[in-house]
């Protein structure tokens, strides 16, 4: 196994993690930070995927579904990070 699909197993199950954690927590700002950090993560798997469709298979259709993932895993990375950095700061202003 490749260390790029080896990433992207990883990155699933850390989604399933915080998928799993946002259901399961009862506070409001803790829900939002496993949900950005599920999006995250889930971008990264996105990413990842479509990089691996792309270098495993060399074929017009491969390339073009590969070049879909890896636009979505950019927009879920970078929406990802903005709002865990968003709620992060929320939380810090808490805590203080």
């Amino acid at each position: 196994m490749n260390s790029i699909a080896t990433i992207v197993i990883i990155s699933f199950l850390f989604f399933l993690f915080y998928v799993t954690k946002f259901f399961f927590t009862s506070e409001l700002l803790t829900k939002k930070i496993a949900g950005s950090r599920a999006r995250l993560t889930f971008g990264l798997f996105l990413l990842l995927y479509g990089v691996n469709q792309i270098v495993a298979n060399v074929e017009l259709l491969t390339i073009c579904v590969g070049i879909v993932f890896i636009i979505f895993g950019i927009a879920n990375l970078y929406r990802g990070y903005l709002q865990n950095k968003h709620y992060k700061a929320i939380e810090s202003k808490q805590t203080v």
